[in-house]
């Protein structure tokens, strides 16, 4: 409310089109037929790029040393654009620098999907990372990002002395955790999940704390209780994660060995995809566009499948036998 009157927001009114517009559908809605605008909506409006004319890097393939980040190469959401800002800036930095540029993989990091996603897929409409996007999430979880990063940070200047000291503290705790709940091995009798009613006998068996945390109805609590002292709370709650996820997340590390195998192997620079036999049209097209450096990228490229990529394969040795 105004001193002059009363002035309300029309939620849920599309704001994005000229006032012409807008005034005309205002008076289309029962209780506005009269109403006066005293200020109309707007939208920003912005260009986008090809992401697929960027190198993995976020440098340009057309452009040398120009590197782009954020809503133009097609995103939409702040976070995207920060993730893209902080690899485009690293990447741009060390070029400066003439070091190896920064790439996170998928298995590493959501930055990875999402920079992967985006140079190999293209974009039709703006994109957002979400969690289903990532085929390894089972690893690239919130409580692990600092066992997964902190090293990668630091070899590129971004942890301080102080920081990375925090770090190697709290995994030296993790180790020092996991292996004294391996060595402390019992024998459970019926085990009643309520704390105070618990019993388990501390003597030499094939049981290890380690082991026993496995089951469901266990936690880090239990664990606590046995032993008749506390755990640190975040590296408890790593462990008994780690733990509990045990087989899934060995069957994910196994999946990534095997894309990374092909990831490692190089295409070189200079290959014709037009000289690669029996492969698809549609799939020399896009891999002429995207110039993939591995196969693993090439393996992500919509409109590439696994005959075109054993083909492509099979060219590479005969063709390129000492690479």
């Amino acid at each position: 409310e105004r001193k002059d009157g009363i002035e309300v927001y029309v939620s849920g009114f599309s704001t994005t089109m000229p006032p012409e517009l807008q005034e005309k559908l205002i008076h289309t809605m029962n209780g506005l037929k009269k109403a006066k605008i005293t200020k109309y909506g707007y939208a920003i409006e912005y260009d986008a790029i090809d992401p697929t004319q960027l190198k993995i890097t976020l440098e340009s393939k057309i452009i040398e040393n120009l590197y782009t980040a954020g809503q133009i190469n097609g995103t939409s959401g702040y976070e995207e654009a920060a993730a893209q800002g902080l690899i485009a800036g690293i990447n741009a930095t060390l070029k400066l620098e003439n070091k190896e540029p920064l790439i996170l993989k998928r298995s590493e990091a959501y930055i990875g999907v999402l920079i992967d996603d985006l140079i190999n897929k293209g974009i039709t409409e703006p994109y957002r990372l979400l969690t289903s996007r990532a085929e390894f999430r089972l690893l690239l979880r919130h409580d692990n990002a600092d066992l997964r990063l902190t090293e990668i940070g630091r070899k590129i200047g971004l942890i301080n002395d102080e920081k990375y000291e925090i770090y190697k503290k709290r995994k030296e705790k993790i180790k020092i955790i996991e292996e004294k709940l391996k060595n402390i091995l019992v024998t459970p009798s019926k085990i009643n999940t309520k704390l105070e009613q618990m019993k388990l006998q501390k003597i030499i068996s094939k049981t290890s704390l380690y082991d026993l945390l496995k089951r469901p109805e266990l936690t880090i609590k239990h664990i606590e209780k046995i032993i008749g002292e506390k755990i640190d709370k975040k590296a408890g709650e790593q462990i008994e994660i780690e733990i509990k996820y045990k087989g899934y997340i060995n069957k994910t590390k196994k999946e990534i060995e095997k894309m990374l195998k092909l990831e490692n192997k190089k295409i070189p620079a200079d290959i014709n995809y037009e000289n690669v036999r029996n492969i698809a049209t549609e799939a020399k097209q896009k891999l002429e566009k995207i110039r993939p450096i591995t196969i693993g990228q090439a393996t992500r490229i919509s409109g590439v499948n696994p005959a075109d990529i054993s083909m492509l394969l099979v060219y590479l040795k005969k063709e390129y036998p000492n690479e």
